[in-house]
């Protein structure tokens, strides 16, 4: 089958769209780069500016500090732990909440709706959601991390709306033979609905990830403290944490506050990024459920 050919306009458009597009992976790339470099290269070559997206050398006397010498690898163990352990939770919840608001005979269906969009629009606020959880006993705890947000409204009416648009004849099926609502969500629905239970999973971890202010509001130890919440502290401390490592190194000239922040940023994006790959089918697919359900 022969391709249709674009006229003038069409190529124009074409070309316009590719170059834009050029232009934002440039934007994204070349600060990366640059950290890549800056983590990388000798602490002198990055003092002196030097180092633009290529590094002038390579040494790891800034990565292996920070690996052994400072809270990465707690913190990054915390971050692990809420990142799972949330998206588990929330999937669980979102998925249980979504699968009866799907039912249109639902007794009290829609009030229940209007309850999750009138929350989705208006927050108690800060200080009272900090109340709430001091008084359960949730703070400096991964549940005080993970149990305040273990639902997100879009994400759930995104399920929500993939499961009214399931064949009502499997379901009806199913139901004739016997089966529960709760054998029907785990045997027939949830399998069937694998492309927008891993978007929303995405969602959810991504969030749990890239979170800092919650992460800082409810956790008060060093012990606790997640990825995002480290690198903060990294740079607020900066000093003190090269006056550390001038006191217990030998190769002091490759120890900079931006190679020691380049560095730790680089360690923190490896997980996500050696990750991503594996997920990012999901996220394309995620736009298209949204796009079309509902």
């Amino acid at each position: 089958m022969k391709r249709k050919k674009l006229d003038r306009s069409e190529k124009r458009v074409t070309v316009l769209a590719y170059v834009i597009l050029t232009l934002f992976c440039i934007l994204v790339i070349l600060p990366c780069m640059n950290v890549i470099g800056e983590a990388v290269s000798p602490g002198d070559d990055v003092l002196g500016g030097k180092v633009y997206f290529w590094p002038t050398g390579f040494q790891t006397d800034c990565i292996n500090y920070i690996l052994e010498h400072t809270r990465f690898m707690n913190s990054l163990k915390n971050t692990l732990v809420v990142t799972v352990l949330g998206t588990i939770v929330s999937i669980i919840v979102t998925v249980t909440t979504a699968y009866p608001l799907s039912k249109p005979e639902l007794k009290g269906r829609g009030w229940i709706t209007f309850l999750y969009v009138f929350s989705m629009i208006f927050y108690g606020g800060m200080i009272p959601a900090y109340m709430v959880v001091k008084s359960l006993g949730l703070i400096d705890t991964y549940w005080g991390m993970i149990l305040p947000f273990a639902i997100v409204q879009f994400d759930m009416f995104i399920v929500k709306s993939y499961f009214e648009g399931l064949p009502a004849e499997i379901l009806e099926s199913a139901e004739i033979d016997g089966a529960g609502d709760g054998k029907i969500l785990i045997s027939i629905v949830c399998p069937i609905s694998k492309p927008v239970i891993a978007t929303v999973s995405l969602l959810y971890a991504v969030t749990y990830w890239n979170d800092y202010f919650h992460a800082m509001l409810y956790t008060t130890s060093t012990n606790m403290q997640t990825l995002q919440v480290y690198l903060k502290n990294l740079i607020s401390n900066i000093q003190s944490t090269l006056t550390e490592a001038y006191g217990s190194s030998n190769y002091t000239i490759n120890y900079t506050s931006d190679g020691f922040v380049a560095a730790a940023v680089l360690m923190s994006i490896i997980p996500i990024v050696l990750f991503y790959p594996f997920i990012s089918r999901y996220l394309v697919s995620g736009i298209t459920i949204g796009s079309v359900k509902g």
